[in-house]
């Protein structure tokens, strides 16, 4: 977002209304400290006062109507899930809140402390360590779960619950290895818990088709992390089409990432349909090289995707 970001002073202390809330320090989101708020206008750590519990203050700029929309935008989509029930997999927002006059507004979210993808592919480049499979299917295990509650309102491990009658799907639009956070809390196979953050460009379908999307995801996205039938206006924000699919595409691209140690993703893969390459199965491949598909109409449902990862897994002997 533009804007630059306030200074953090020693020892602040805030309330919200509901809590107070002291901050420990800034941090950022590729350092070795997950956030899981992404970049915005600033992001401390902080500690509740009544019981200790560190959370994530995300500051979002609210000086300009463009900013105003973007932060309404994503506080409605993490209202959204966290009404909803959101599940482990998607960073929950606690609450938030804006002080009179203030050009910034804050997110108060749960903290991931077990680093991002991005640290991960850092730590495995330095250490010229492959990562093992398992990794990758609990990844898009992760990822699928995440992105199937966002669209459909449906947490794919709790078939006791009943479909929701009025889902607003919900679409991230920013899935890349800095927004993909882990946590040892939860974890499975041996691996952190993954979880989804940073909504900052998250909106929801009905927002895409009636053009409000397109007004308020001005200056928005991460060049390389377009899929191919979307691309970087001139005038800032995105032009082409963007939605569920786009959701899928970065899906697999993260994926892809994670295997190839890359930091951008690499579409000459996808088409020699190796996205994930040599060292990993011909079922890892086939599913990133299908969710990365250059045709958004051919790839599949975050459900699907669910469902085969979940198949593959277990007859792999991990828990999906």
């Amino acid at each position: 977002m533009a804007g630059s970001s306030p200074a953090i002073k020693p020892e602040r202390i805030f309330s919200t209304g509901n809590s107070t809330f002291k901050t420990i320090k800034a941090v950022y989101a590729d350092s070795d400290e997950a956030v899981a708020a992404g970049k915005g206008a600033g992001v401390n750590l902080v500690r509740r006062q009544s019981d200790g519990v560190l959370y994530i203050e995300k500051l979002v700029p609210v000086s300009t109507p463009i900013q105003q929309a973007r932060a309404i935008a994503e506080i409605d989509a993490l209202t959204q899930l966290t009404l909803a029930g959101a599940p482990s997999y998607i960073n929950r927002m606690l609450e938030c809140f804006l002080e009179p006059g203030a050009a910034f507004g804050s997110i108060i979210l749960e903290y991931c402390e077990a680093g991002t993808v991005y640290n991960l592919i850092q730590r495995k480049t330095l250490e010229r360590q492959q990562p093992k499979e398992a990794l990758i299917w609990h990844t898009l295990a992760g990822l699928s779960k995440a992105l199937h509650f966002c669209h459909t309102g449906i947490d794919v491990d709790r078939f006791d619950l009943p479909p929701p009658q009025d889902w607003n799907t919900l679409c991230h639009l920013d899935l890349k290895p800095v927004n993909v956070f882990f946590t040892r809390d939860g974890g499975k196979n041996g691996i952190p818990r993954l979880v989804l953050g940073d909504f900052g460009c998250a909106t929801t379908w009905q927002d895409i088709q009636d053009g409000t999307a397109k007004r308020t995801l001005q200056l928005r996205g991460t060049p390389g992390w377009f899929p191919p039938e979307c691309h970087a206006s001139s005038e800032g924000g995105w032009d082409g089409d963007y939605g569920i699919p786009t959701d899928i595409w970065q899906m697999g691209a993260v994926a892809q990432a994670i295997c190839r140690l890359i930091m951008v993703p690499d579409m000459s893969f996808v088409m020699a349909e190796r996205a994930c390459g040599r060292q990993y199965s011909r079922e890892l491949n086939e599913i990133v090289t299908i969710c990365m598909n250059p045709d958004p109409l051919k790839r599949p449902s975050a459900a699907k995707v669910a469902g085969e990862v979940k198949r593959q897994m277990e007859a792999r002997g991990l828990v999906f």
